[in-house]
């Protein structure tokens, strides 16, 4: 009993399993006909890239002959990606989900022959765990190119709406604006009565024309590459602009340009709207000119200015140099006549006191023992010391009347007052007669003399006018003196105190010009001070010690009246040297 009771428990167990392997076969075989009657073309993977199933549509969708069960997801990826117009997106998209198992995604996938294919993919579940991923396909190119024309009709609609704003804009402008219509081209298809009033031309003469017809040659044509390159762009364009009317006239506008867009974002219309800016431009132009004739009345008033202080300072200097000139001349010439006299009597003189030495010594030795009253007289007078002396005062006498006649020999060289204006000169002569007017300053109060170095080069003779180059010496020598009197005046008491020197060398140039350096190791410029060492009235020495005029004066003369060229290099405690080069032969 109990053995065919167990009997019968299996016979019913095993008719229920092959009841439900009946219903998973039939499952099956519905879900597969399910597959195979979508629309969709289906694929699904499993967790390891294998393909577990997949319909005939997705098969024909893919233009895919044939598969396997063994077939993988990176194989279908193969035949796929080729056919796609961006498969990188697509595979980066598969990655992305790949790495995201329970993300949903939808997008188009655009095809290389111009097909699109909606695309669904979610995950597949059994329970609560993620078996893999179902992708579903769907051919959507012909809704597409409906949805497109269902777009496009709309857009037409929205433009023909615009176009009818645009009229009323046109007719809200009309009254108040110039204002044009250009197609894509550039070519005009509208004009209102106000741009047909200021170009002058018909609308007919107008239309169809591009906006070259009124342009003035004023703007450049890198202007217009600005302007056409900005409203191709979708960009609204602002400026103004100068144009030319069909009398030949010019006028300017204010201009916008306001480009019309297609659904792509390309221009199809251009709205040019101009103000009338031609009065406004002239009154700037008026202001322009006027503040330009204000600029070039000031520049000629500075030059006026400069002119006028040149002539004063060449009157003064004229006047100075005429003076010291005459001055030097009359002294000169007042002291050659009595330096001549007593110069030309001395040897005389001298003469006739040696034959009256030879007559006291012929009567002392003839007459050895004289009278009393003689004896008292020799004693009184010290006749032995006087006959000893005398010579030896004669001969200073006579030294100093040469050194007196040198000084005036110096002076009438220094004025060359009797000489042409140009003439072949040395320059060491005008140096060394300068230092001689000047020797008596180089003895300094503070007990050390100012030590002249002369370094001269064999020069040959300089066409100059040696009285004007013999100022220009003396006014730089006598800053030189007067730095280094302040120096000393500084560094009085000092233990270690340098000799204050002034060095003049002399050259010529490979230019074939001749340059004088004369330096000094006085306190030195600042540099402020060094840039308008030669500008006229220019000074740093207090009321009443200089009037700043002595190398702006220096500066004309090398300059301009024997083309030369004066520098001045200077830095505070390292002394100033002037550096003066003159042209051997002036141009005739």
């Amino acid at each position: 009993m109990i053995k065919i009771e167990e009997n019968g428990a299996e016979n019913i167990a095993a008719k229920e399993r092959g009841r439900e392997q009946e219903d998973a076969k039939r499952s099956l075989a519905l879900l597969r006909a399910a597959l195979e009657a979508s629309a969709y073309g289906i694929v699904a993977v499993d967790t390891f890239g294998r393909i577990s199933e997949c319909n005939r549509q997705f098969l024909e969708m893919w233009g895919i002959s044939e598969t396997s069960e063994s077939a993988s997801e990176r194989q279908f990826l193969a035949l796929v990606l080729p056919k796609l117009k961006e498969p990188k997106a697509f595979l980066l998209q598969v990655e992305e989900l790949a790495a995201r198992p329970g993300a949903r995604s939808y997008y188009h996938l655009a095809l290389a022959d111009g097909k699109i294919f909606e695309c669904h993919s979610q995950p597949q579940r059994l329970g609560d765990e993620i078996v893999g991923r179902v992708w579903c396909f769907r051919d959507i190119t012909e809704f597409n190119s409906l949805y497109l024309e269902a777009k496009s009709q709309q857009l037409q609609a929205e433009f023909q709406n615009s176009l009818k704003e645009l009229s009323d804009l046109k007719f809200a402008l009309d009254k108040a604006a110039i204002v044009a219509i250009t197609d894509a081209n550039g070519l005009i298809t509208y004009v209102n009565d106000k741009f047909c009033e200021l170009s002058q031309y018909k609308r007919e003469e107008l239309l169809g024309r591009d906006h070259n017809i009124v342009n003035s040659g004023y703007h450049s044509k890198e202007f217009f590459q600005e302007l056409w390159s900005t409203i191709s762009k979708g960009k609204v364009w602002k400026g103004e602009i100068k144009n030319k009317a069909k009398d030949g006239s010019f006028y300017w506008v204010d201009t916008t340009i306001i480009p019309f867009l297609n659904e792509k974002g390309k221009p199809i219309q251009y709205l040019a709207i101009r103000f009338d800016i031609t009065e406004r431009k002239r009154v700037e132009e008026a202001l322009r000119n006027s503040e330009l004739q204000l600029k070039q009345q000031k520049q000629q008033l500075e030059q006026a200015l400069q002119e006028l202080k040149k002539a004063q300072l060449q009157l003064i200097h004229a006047e100075k140099m005429s003076s010291l000139g005459q001055l030097v001349a009359g002294i000169a010439h007042e002291l050659n006549n009595p330096v001549s006299f007593i110069y030309g009597n001395l040897n005389y003189a001298q003469q006739y006191f040696k034959d009256l030495l030879e007559l006291i010594q012929s009567y002392v030795k003839n007459y050895p023992q004289p009278v009393p009253e003689v004896q008292l007289l020799a004693e009184k007078i010290d006749l032995e010391f006087l006959m000893s002396d005398l010579p030896k005062l004669l001969d200073s006498m006579k030294a100093g009347s040469e050194r007196i006649r040198n000084l005036v020999l110096s002076l009438r060289n220094f004025s060359r007052l009797d000489e042409a204006e140009i003439k072949r000169v040395d320059i060491h002569e005008g140096i060394e007669s300068t230092l001689l007017i000047l020797q008596h300053r180089l003895r300094s109060p503070y007990g050390l003399d100012i030590e002249v170095r002369k370094d001269y080069a064999d020069l040959p003779l300089v066409e100059v006018n040696s009285a004007q180059l013999n100022q220009v010496f003396l006014n730089i020598l006598n800053n030189a003196i007067e730095a280094l009197e302040e120096g000393n005046g500084a560094r009085a008491g000092e233990e270690t105190q340098p000799r204050p020197m002034i060095w003049i060398r002399t050259e010529v140039t490979d230019d074939r010009k001749v340059a004088i350096r004369i330096a000094d190791n006085g306190p030195g410029m600042t540099e402020a001070v060094r840039a308008r060492a030669f500008d006229p009235f220019f000074t740093t020495k207090p009321v009443g010690k200089g009037m700043g005029l002595g190398l702006s004066l220096a500066y004309q003369i090398v300059v301009e009246k024997h083309g030369g060229q004066i520098e001045c290099i200077s830095a505070p405690g390292r002394g100033t040297e002037f550096i003066i080069k003159i042209p051997i032969q002036q141009p005739l």
